[in-house]
């Protein structure tokens, strides 16, 4: 790996797109995170306030439910469920979808969190033979399903958020843990104009255009929160008019480590023997493979390594160590094999759809404008 040019603080490589580095070899990516979160333990205190009166926002306007959370079963998701009931006492509608790919594991962890808390849920459940058309068209088109399965989760939380009037919708994200947020040749888009854009004109639009049914309201919404983010304006300011997204970890921050024991003593969660991450999906390890296909010298925990490292979770001798592996033992993932057999696609067109395929070209020019202000102009 010498001859690989790397970040010194992390582990990117420059055939990244938009790499840059400073006079030390620190790259672009651990600059900002730095401008963003290296104040963390001054402002801790503000964001957690910021937090609970968002909450408090959200109990007085009096509706069916306080907020909704979407649960996978994964460590997040189940976190912002364990703050919204048994920290917080919402009330909360819990959201699930399964799309046929929802592994068992966590299919167990939603069972035993719905026991541990107080909170009403629902499953929307999609056909999977339907669900593996549709992925299909994302492949050859985009290179990438994943994209579809976050369009189905937020037309789950839309629905029913719609359905009961809620004023606020809990993930268990935010930008701090989002490791390819601002990868430019692997960012994800869910958003409805970018589903509606990508299956148009294809056989599956008529069996799933109302996943991407009132995207100019949706993405007028997203916009607006938007700016009021980069204006500093409370979300308590638009929540009376339209559901209010927000990031757990925009406020509340922990090590995943402490997260995962809090979990298990307090929700009944397990990590199934295995990976933290990604154990929700039956699919987990087919988006770090593809990543190794799209850009040279990347290894399938790159990234996640390299915002652990951010984070002080790990050490950079340690990455080195797991990247180092990774590269050496790039195997096909089982899964996706087994995935291309029943999607009916070979490897090679699965390769050369990934490899080939440019996501921008389904983006609308109001979303890539709006996209690049955000992450530009946004402060924390």
């Amino acid at each position: 790996m010498n001859e690989i040019i790397r970040c010194t603080r992390c582990l990117l490589p420059n055939t990244l797109k938009q790499m840059t580095f400073d006079e030390k070899g620190v790259c672009n990516h651990c600059l900002k995170y730095e401008k963003d979160f290296s104040n963390w333990d001054e402002i801790k205190d503000r964001k957690r306030r910021e937090f609970e009166q968002i909450l408090e926002k959200a109990k007085k306007l009096n509706r069916p439910y306080d907020c909704l959370v979407p649960l996978s079963g994964g460590k997040d998701s189940t976190y912002a469920l364990y703050l919204a009931t048994r920290v917080y006492n919402l009330r909360t509608l819990s959201v699930t979808l399964d799309n046929g790919y929802l592994s068992n594991v966590a299919k167990d962890n939603i069972r035993n969190a719905l026991a541990h808390c107080d909170t009403d849920h629902m499953y929307y459940h999609i056909n999977k033979k339907n669900n593996e058309i549709l992925f299909k068209k994302f492949v050859e088109r985009t290179g990438d399903f994943c994209n579809a399965c976050m369009r189905e989760i937020n037309y789950a939380i839309e629905f029913s958020s719609k359905g009961f009037h809620i004023p606020l919708i809990i993930k268990g994200s935010g930008r701090r843990v989002q490791y390819v947020s601002q990868i430019q040749e692997l960012s994800s888009l869910n958003t409805p104009s970018y589903f509606h854009i990508v299956i148009k004109g294809s056989k599956v639009y008529h069996r799933f255009r109302h996943i991407a049914r009132n995207r100019y309201k949706l993405e007028i919404q997203k916009v607006v929160g938007g700016v009021l983010d980069v204006a500093g304006i409370p979300r308590t300011f638009m929540m009376r008019f339209f559901p209010q997204h927000i990031g757990l970890y925009d406020y509340i921050y922990k090590p995943f480590n402490e997260i995962t024991e809090i979990l298990k003593l307090e929700m009944g969660w397990k990590d199934g023997g295995g990976e933290v991450e990604h154990l929700d999906c039956q699919l987990h390890d087919i988006p770090f493979y593809r990543h190794t296909l799209k850009i040279p010298n990347i290894g399938k925990n790159t990234f996640r390594s390299s915002g652990l490292i951010r984070q002080g979770i790990i050490s950079r001798e340690d990455g080195l160590v797991q990247e180092k592996y990774d590269l050496e033992n790039n195997e096909i993932p089982p899964e996706l094999k087994s995935f291309l057999s029943k999607i009916g696609l070979t490897y090679e067109e699965y390769v050369h759809a990934v490899v080939s395929s440019d996501k921008s070209a389904h983006i609308s020019k109001i979303q890539k404008i709006a996209r690049e202000f955000y992450h530009k102009f946004r402060k924390y």
